[in-house]
């Protein structure tokens, strides 16, 4: 549990990192998409207790953030 609060820490401060680097906002704002996935991900197995569940009820758990991304970068890339 203590590596999943560990990566949780690294996706919250990569793009903080990446910012202070001098990373163009383009690119950080895929940045915070892709953490955004991954941070979800491991919510959903490890703080929901989800690692075990029935495949479809994890997986509805899990697509929620794939799909809310998928919508926010299509607007991201429009405007």
């Amino acid at each position: 549990m203590l590596t999943v609060y560990f990566a949780l820490m690294i996706c919250t401060a990569l793009p903080v990192i990446a910012l202070k680097a001098g990373i163009g906002p383009e690119f950080l704002a895929w940045l915070v998409f892709g953490m955004v996935i991954v941070k979800a991900m491991l919510l959903v197995d490890h703080f929901m207790e989800m690692k075990h569940a029935p495949r479809g009820w994890r997986l509805i758990a899990q697509s929620w953030a794939p799909v809310v991304i998928v919508a926010v970068a299509g607007f991201h890339t429009i405007t």
